[in-house]
């Protein structure tokens, strides 16, 4: 005969979800704040993704002609 108080794989995932639903719910947020970078070390980033977009995308016509 099985222990009442054993647990079955589903009933442990449905008290897994349970809990993790509540803990949403009513803990606070548990990520990590990353510190805000100023707007032009923002604008440097931006700016160096778009010519490395643009040099990727002259480098394939040029291979592609």
């Amino acid at each position: 005969m099985m222990n009442t108080h054993a647990l079955t794989y589903p009933a442990l995932q449905r008290r897994l979800i349970s809990t993790r639903r509540s803990r949403a719910l009513f803990l606070p947020r548990t990520t990590q704040h990353v510190p805000s970078r100023g707007v032009l070390v923002e604008l440097a980033r931006a700016t160096v993704a778009l010519l490395s977009l643009a040099t990727w995308c002259a480098s394939l016509l040029l291979i592609a002609g």
